[in-house]
């Protein structure tokens, strides 16, 4: 894989800022996605706000092995990327690293990783290779675990138990070669470990899309007609198992309950319309974060002595209390003046404030509507 890299010798060599970098980012991408498009729209927002190239690649879930052969050769791709962001799948992270090592590009890893793979790339960024300055985490299993509370709340204050008396639970997990999927798993077995009367009758792997959220759904409602809890680990994947729940004659909300992970636009809205109980995660301006960081740190400003080497996102819960107001901060992205957040832009900034509330201050009136 390495040899399609054709590298003179100074490429080995780190280059100095240029004033408008280029900025990959490496994502996995299923059929009919929404969830990516829309971290697109915001990074490239936030790329015309500060000043560099966005460069998204989009590549298959299905082969793992494909993906990495893909990443490989986006790197070697002229002009070459100054920095690369890159969310990954097992086995991954050593090859994008060592290929965008002998380029002196680097590289920012959006996890989880599996433990396994850490001793192969030094266990932490910048041991082992120094061209890895940060790794960016989601909070998987604090998300997985808020809603399958808040799942397990909604059935409960309904009554919606089975003959037995218990809250029957079954679940649409995400694909299991990305770590977070397992994480987010975890979550949703220690919320129905914590409730007196539930009980997980299974959980079914994934590749995140709709389609298979509805098929699943049916059929897990075939083999557990009494279910009433239907946790999804995306809101795509929840949204298709609302559309077979509604077909099969289910009450979303009331007989049945089903929510997703993402925050997104499309969770966000089947919050509002009642059809999910709730949608967890951090917010989708958490990847304008890491845009902004990798800016600075191109530019000489270095977060690691402020944020650390590892940063982790907290997980957000939007339920109909509150799902309008996500909702309206998505909609005033664009009014965001981001240059305000970053410290190569603003050098008088003592410390980085990503907080939501920061952001729907700098969104002004836009997200006070």
């Amino acid at each position: 894989m390495l040899g399609l890299l054709a590298l003179p010798d100074s490429a080995l060599a780190a280059t100095a800022p240029k004033a408008r970098p280029r900025i990959a980012f490496f994502t996995p991408n299923s059929e009919g996605n929404t969830y990516w498009p829309q971290v697109f729209r915001i990074m490239a927002i936030v790329a015309q706000s500060l000043g560099f190239e966005f460069v998204p690649y989009s590549f298959g879930v299905q082969n793992r092995f494909t993906r990495l052969r893909d990443a490989v050769q986006a790197l070697n791709m002229q002009p070459r990327p100054d920095a690369v962001i890159a969310s990954v799948v097992i086995g991954q992270s050593r090859g994008i690293l060592e290929a965008a090592q002998l380029m002196g590009i680097p590289v920012f890893i959006l996890g989880p990783l599996f433990p396994a793979e850490l001793p192969a790339i030094g266990g932490a960024p910048r041991v082992q290779y120094k061209n890895w300055p940060a790794l960016f985490n989601w909070a998987e299993e604090q998300k997985g675990h808020a809603l399958g509370k808040a799942l397990l709340q909604a059935a409960q204050q309904h009554n919606a138990v089975a003959d037995d008396g218990h809250i029957h639970v079954v679940g649409l997990g995400g694909d299991p070669s990305w770590f977070g999927s397992g994480l987010r798993q975890a979550g949703l077995r220690r919320a129905v470990a914590e409730h007196p009367k539930a009980v997980l009758k299974q959980v079914v792997p994934t590749h995140w899309t709709q389609k298979e959220g509805q098929q699943l759904t049916a059929k897990l409602l075939a083999r557990f007609p009494q279910a009433s809890v239907f946790w999804a680990a995306s809101d795509q994947l929840g949204s298709g198992a609302a559309q077979a729940l509604i077909a099969a004659g289910k009450v979303p909300g009331k007989t049945a309950f089903t929510g997703g992970l993402d925050l997104s636009e499309l969770g966000l809205d089947m919050v509002s319309q009642g059809r999910f109980v709730a949608t967890a995660a951090s917010p989708l301006l958490s990847y304008a974060q890491v845009a902004i960081l990798v800016y600075d740190y191109l530019h000489g400003q270095d977060f690691a002595a402020e944020l650390g080497r590892e940063i982790e996102f907290p997980a957000l819960v939007a339920t109909r209390d509150n799902a309008a107001q996500h909702q309206r901060l998505g909609e005033c992205v664009q009014g965001i003046d981001f240059k305000a957040f970053s410290k190569a832009h603003n050098p008088k900034l003592a410390r980085y404030d990503f907080s939501f509330d920061a952001f729907r201050e700098a969104a002004g009136a836009c997200a006070r509507a």
